[in-house]
């Protein structure tokens, strides 16, 4: 016979055990190294962004549209790596990786090569992904406890209130 604190959920929830952790976190380091890796490319390629910009107008109107279609990308992918692990923290493992990887690059490259120089598209790039990413972990859900009133647990199915019943 079961009590109502030792039926199963009617919802149709099950346990979750203990494999439940463990692929979170494999996630988890999975998506960070995702973030490191793009953070990796993309500021590479950020570099080349100014090569040809003396070359004219044009030019320069193909950069900041490029630019700001990659800042577009990366809001859409922090906000999938959110969907997709269904949870706020795989958006903030990606933009931790993006982020840490990014900061790596432009503090100390071997050999003294500069990939990011102090240039109006270069610093662009930095704080406009910088600004994305936190958009997108803000989005995402990862600050919710800030503005969501405390949850209330329900009453059980079957007990009744402790009032009586006008």
């Amino acid at each position: 016979m079961t009590t109502p604190e030792t039926a199963p959920p009617e919802d149709g929830r099950t346990s979750r055990g203990a494999l439940s952790p463990v692929l979170t976190a494999a996630t988890l380091v999975v998506l960070l190294l995702l973030g490191a890796a793009v953070g990796l490319f993309s500021t590479t390629g950020a570099g080349w962004l100014t090569f040809y910009w003396g070359a004219g107008t044009q030019v320069r109107a193909l950069v900041v549209v490029g630019l700001l279609a990659f800042l577009a990308l990366l809001y859409g992918a922090c906000r999938l790596c959110a969907w997709g692990g269904r949870r706020p923290s795989a958006a903030v493992a990606f933009a931790a990786g993006f982020l840490a990887s990014v900061i790596v690059l432009v503090g100390y490259t071997p050999g003294g090569d500069l990939l990011l120089t102090n240039h109006l598209v270069h610093n662009a790039y930095l704080f406009g992904a910088m600004l994305v990413l936190v958009l997108a972990v803000i989005r995402s859900g990862a600050f919710a406890f800030l503005t969501e009133p405390p949850r209330v647990p329900s009453v059980p199915r079957g007990y009744q209130s402790a009032r009586p019943s006008e």
